[in-house]
C-alpha cells in the first residue's frame, strides 16, 4: 500500500506524540505504584508499632456508661427531687400562714375574754 509523503509525515508525528503520551502515562503509573508501596510500608510499620505499644501498655478499661435502666432511675430521681423541693416550698408557705392564723386566734380569744366579763356583769 502506497502512502503519500505528507500523510506518512503526519502519521509519524501522531505516532511520536502518542508514544510520548504513553511514556508519560507509564512513568506516572510507576510513580503512583511506588507511592502506594511506600505508604503501605509506612502503614505496616505504624501498625506494628501500635501493636507493640498496645502489648506493652494496654489501654485502660473504658468507663462504663450507665445502662438504660440506670438512666431512667436517675431521671426519675431528678424528677422526684424537683417535686420534693416544690412541696417543701408549699409546706413552708402553709406553715407561715398557719402561724399567722394561730397568732390571730390568740388575739381574738384575748379580745373575746376581755368582752365576756363585761357581758356577764351586764346580765
Amino acid at each position: 500500500m502506497l502512502v503519500s509523503k505528507s500523510k506518512y509525515e503526519d502519521l509519524k508525528r501522531a505516532l511520536a506524540v502518542e508514544t510520548g503520551r504513553r511514556a508519560v502515562a507509564e512513568a506516572k503509573i510507576e510513580q503512583q505504584a511506588a507511592t502506594i508501596a511506600r505508604f503501605q510500608g509506612q502503614r505496616d510499620d505504624l501498625r506494628s508499632q501500635l501493636q507493640h505499644l498496645q502489648d506493652e501498655h494496654p489501654d485502660t478499661p473504658v468507663s462504663v456508661q450507665p445502662a438504660v435502666g440506670d438512666a431512667r432511675v436517675a431521671q426519675q430521681l431528678s424528677l422526684l427531687e424537683r417535686a420534693r423541693r416544690s412541696l417543701d416550698e408549699q409546706v413552708r408557705t402553709l406553715h407561715a400562714a398557719n402561724l399567722a392564723q394561730e397568732q390571730e386566734i390568740v388575739v381574738l380569744r384575748a379580745q373575746l375574754a376581755a368582752l365576756q366579763p363585761v357581758e356577764e356583769s351586764a346580765s
